[in-house]
């Protein structure tokens, strides 16, 4: 059975990073509106071979994301089903379509490539995806507790706490620029 704190995190990640239309449903449309907003905040154009990348990176996150939680088949993936779906998966690993989201994730946030994510990249993006700034920069403190910068497996490490950690106080909480929503 899925923590209360756990849920709270879970539906707070599938209201804001997958069901893009806000419709309480998530299809490949919603994917392919994800992948609007990370090409204009990484300013991308349809020519470019990162777009394709990026797009061919989506698909592959959808077709993980429904094979594993679409239950009925419908094309669609309920909050019920979302739910459902990390109730069953190992509380060790996370499903391969996961580590993918994480991977751009991270890729998003490390605007210079230089393989770690600093205190400005991490609101940046946050805010992009209309996060307030003061929210992005306090989670940025609770999640590198006192570093200038995440590595990539430090990021990953956070990641995983996110979606698998039961622990209210856990640093990974904060990997989305707030914890507001474990408050309400």
């Amino acid at each position: 059975m899925v923590s209360d704190v756990r849920r709270k995190k879970l539906l707070f990640a599938f209201k804001k990073f997958f069901d893009a239309d806000e419709s309480g449903a998530v299809e490949k449309k919603d994917f392919e509106k994800s992948l609007d907003r990370i090409v204009r905040l990484q300013g991308w154009k349809e020519s470019d071979v990162v777009f394709n990348v990026a797009k061919d990176i989506m698909n592959q996150i959808w077709e993980g994301f429904q094979s594993s939680a679409d239950s009925d088949n419908d094309g669609k993936v309920s909050t019920e089903e979302w739910i459902k779906m990390w109730d069953l998966q190992d509380k060790e690993t996370l499903p391969e379509w996961n580590n993918l989201f994480c991977k751009v994730c991270f890729h998003l946030q490390d605007k210079s490539g230089d393989g770690k994510v600093d205190e400005e990249e991490f609101v940046k993006v946050h805010e992009v995806f209309g996060g307030p700034k003061e929210d992005a920069v306090e989670a940025f403190k609770k999640l590198s507790q006192g570093q200038s910068s995440l590595s990539w497996e430090e990021f990953q490490k956070l990641f995983k706490d996110f979606f698998l950690s039961d622990d209210a106080d856990a640093p990974g909480n904060y990997i989305f620029g707030t914890i507001n929503f474990l408050k309400e």
